[in-house]
């Protein structure tokens, strides 16, 4: 995926400023670039600075202090100052009030207050600064995604609909066990009435009726909880069918290979809601990423939860 847009990037080196729009197939930048630049270009590198107007569209760039907006391809900065980057991947040494979003991110140095936002991965190798905000934006084939989702929902109802009805199978069966024999003694006791010729008592009648209903619904109550199980093997197996497809197991992570500073959080942003985590300080979370409960267990919050993996 890219987010950019290169034109007339066949140009010679040659050509000239105009209007501040620069056009070259690659282009060494020696000074300061100055306010309202716009450079459009195969290939850029800035020596110096960006001025925060300043605006450039490369498919490659390389830039030693940034703090305008840069729009490209691959792209490096040694210091990310108060800038903006739009990228395929984009590599910086040291970062502080800046915005980048980018298929793949790697800071070597974070500093305080940034906006990262990436589709794959982002890799942080120091944590100097606080209050960033790191969102993981993973690309969903929605097609397949509908369907799992929809399956998915359809399990764990099922699933919490026979819990339920086990519960109360439970709690009937025990009361059938414990009224059967005085209800057969009552059966006994009315067939044996009714052998004399003589009328049974209406407490007999009434308990042996009290039981048969007991009985029904504690046979509707087995019947109902053999149907949910039949319904519940059945979407399980289609889940699992659907589940065949191995990129599923979400690879898009943040990886901080130190341990984490207070006030930063971390968000990814999913098609039906957000899951978000906020690191401890000091916390060494190396890897954090989502994960799918294929597993349908009813305890969990939701389709996908966010897992941990230390540091080791």
């Amino acid at each position: 995926m890219k987010f950019f847009n290169i034109i007339n990037f066949n140009k010679k080196s040659s050509a000239a400023k105009n209007d501040n729009k620069i056009s070259l197939e690659k282009s060494i930048i020696t000074e300061h670039i100055k306010s309202g630049t716009n450079i459009k270009t195969l290939h850029v590198e800035v020596k110096k600075s960006t001025h925060k107007t300043s605006y450039i569209n490369a498919e490659f760039a390389d830039i030693n202090t940034h703090k305008g907006v840069i729009e490209g391809g691959d792209i490096h900065i040694k210091q990310l100052k108060g800038g903006k980057v739009i990228a395929n991947t984009i590599s910086v040494d040291f970062m502080e009030d800046g915005t980048i979003e980018a298929n793949y991110i790697h800071i070597k140095r974070l500093g305080s207050r940034n906006l990262l936002t990436a589709t794959d991965i982002i890799e942080i190798d120091g944590v100097e600064g606080i209050k960033n905000s790191i969102t993981i934006k993973p690309i969903f084939d929605m097609e397949k995604f509908s369907v799992l989702s929809a399956l998915y929902e359809k399990i764990i109802f099922y699933k919490k609909e026979f819990a339920s009805t086990v519960k109360i199978l439970e709690k009937k069966r025990l009361e059938v066990e414990n009224q059967l024999l005085d209800a057969q003694l009552c059966r006994a006791k009315i067939k044996l009435l009714k052998e004399n010729g003589t009328m049974p008592d209406t407490e007999l009648m009434v308990k042996v009726r009290e039981f048969d209903i007991l009985s029904r619904d504690y046979q509707k109550l087995i019947n109902m909880s053999e149907s949910l199980k039949s319904h519940t093997d059945i979407a399980i197996e289609e889940f699992k069918a659907h589940m065949g497809w191995s990129e599923f197991s979400r690879h898009e992570r943040v990886i901080c290979n130190c341990a984490w500073r207070e006030n930063s959080k971390i968000v990814f942003a999913l098609p039906k809601y957000n899951l978000s985590y906020n690191p401890a300080k000091g916390e060494n979370a190396h890897e954090i990423y989502l994960w799918y409960n294929s597993e349908l267990l009813l305890d969990a919050k939701g389709e996908f939860e966010i897992k941990i993996n230390k540091k080791s």
